[in-house]
């Protein structure tokens, strides 16, 4: 198990439809908490708990679309688009700027 870290800045047009967005991410996915900069006001980060090695990798390759998970289906594609608008429309610069990290517990 491990922590992983998803940051993002969010265009100010779309604060709005993001935080309904993230309200809906956060009541399907109990382990993830969302905070957002006080001193850049934004700028988000996801913190995400209890995820295995494989369900971090596939989220990082759907959200980022950089490696062979990215056609499969999941939250973050536009399968369902009135539920699950694709994050990047509201990132300036899009995947590109969706940064993602996992970190193991230094033992």
């Amino acid at each position: 198990m491990c922590i992983v870290f998803v940051e993002y800045r969010i265009n100010a047009s779309f604060r709005l439809p993001y935080l309904e967005w993230s309200e809906r991410l956060r009541d399907d996915f109990p382990q993830v908490e969302l905070y957002e900069g006080t001193d850049q006001p934004g700028l988000f980060v996801e913190l995400w708990s209890g995820l295995s090695d494989d369900q971090y990798r596939f989220m990082r390759s759907v959200r980022t679309r950089k490696d062979e998970y990215a056609a499969e289906p999941g939250v973050w594609d536009e399968t369902d688009p009135e539920r699950w608008a694709p994050l990047e429309q509201w990132v300036p610069g899009g995947c590109a700027k969706i940064h993602i990290w996992q970190f193991q517990k230094v033992k």
